[in-house]
């Protein structure tokens, strides 16, 4: 029996959905189980119906940092049962340190998916040596549970390295990358997108989200994609695919600026390092707005988020709606 994952990158292709982890109305401090898994499941089987190819669970606005490690395998056992191997499913892993990342992983396996998104510990900076371990570690002792890294520099404090994407490729479990949204192309740079992409080969799939999917297909032949704009309706995202696919540049153009439309002022003055103050809540009401599925209240503790705030994503939220709408039309 192989020890390897059963999925590898070249599986990996479409729009793979970062999904929202649906909250129970009411849902406090106190509460002991706080996901709407009903609500899961609904917007799970709705989003494979329409056309999503898989899952990643639990990252930032997936509430990985505020549900229990119980909560999260109750996420992912709901999803891979819902999914019933339509599309691959990532469950959550992440957490602070290697061990009980390492217990999290088996928990997902054990409920049935076929892989994990799995970020770093964040509470202190991981120098190179220490991010590439980790991932050997985990590879190591779950050696058929395949990964998908989480490439965020805001979360984690710093973006993982050309020189750590070289050695995070040999290691076979390692198939996918939700890469970061600070996206460089240069001859002169080290850790930047094309150097990345060299390193990994076919080993890893670096995936930018739909804002960036026409650029980077039509200059690296990017098959694939990590979208949390999805939550809000697929429709734009999915139609972009056909776009995409079908060689349609100027109609992947036209759907790309759309798409663009619908981030306008996402990012709050102060740039990206703010983003995190209020990602949660603001993801949160973003989609609510947009009504395709019911996200709930953002637990604690992040869940502050300023009225003018508030405003830009129930806006986005509306635009979400609107090109849902225009697209599944």
């Amino acid at each position: 029996m192989s020890t390897l994952p059963s999925i590898t990158a070249k599986d990996l292709k479409g729009v793979m959905a970062y999904l929202v982890t649906p909250i129970k109305e009411g849902a406090d401090r106190t509460t002991q189980q706080a996901i709407n898994l009903d609500e899961a499941a609904r917007a799970v089987d709705a989003l494979i119906r329409d056309g999503v190819q898989g899952f990643c669970l639990n990252g930032t606005f997936g509430e990985a940092p505020s549900i229990t490690a119980e909560e999260q395998t109750l996420l992912t056992r709901t999803v891979v049962e819902t999914a019933r191997g339509r599309v691959p499913v990532f469950g959550g892993a992440t957490s602070l340190n290697t061990r009980e990342t390492i217990a999290r992983v088996r928990a997902a396996r054990d409920a049935g998916a076929q892989g994990v998104m799995l970020g770093r510990p964040m509470m202190a900076v991981m120098g190179d040596e220490n991010v590439v371990q980790f991932y050997r570690d985990v590879a190591e002792e779950v050696p058929d549970m395949a990964i998908f890294l989480y490439d965020d520099q805001e979360a984690f404090k710093r973006p993982i390295t050309n020189r750590v994407y070289r050695e995070l490729a040999k290691i076979p479990q390692i198939i996918g990358c939700k890469y970061r949204s600070r996206m460089m192309v240069s001859g002169l740079l080290t850790d930047v997108y094309n150097r990345d992409v060299e390193a990994v080969g076919d080993s890893i799939k670096l995936m930018p989200a739909e804002f960036d999917w026409a650029f980077y297909h039509h200059n690296f032949g990017i098959d694939a994609i990590w979208s949390t704009a999805v939550n809000g309706g697929p429709s734009p995202a999915l139609a972009l695919q056909k776009a995409i696919f079908a060689g349609d540049r100027k109609r992947a153009d036209e759907i790309t600026r759309d798409i663009s439309w619908s981030y306008e002022g996402l990012v709050p003055e102060g740039g990206l390092e703010l983003w995190h103050a209020d990602k949660i809540p603001f993801m949160k009401a973003r989609f609510a707005a947009a009504g395709y599925l019911k996200p709930g209240p953002a637990l604690p503790p992040y869940t502050f988020i300023s009225r003018q705030r508030l405003e830009v994503a129930t806006e986005l939220g509306r635009r979400a709606k609107t090109l849902q709408e225009k697209y599944a039309a």
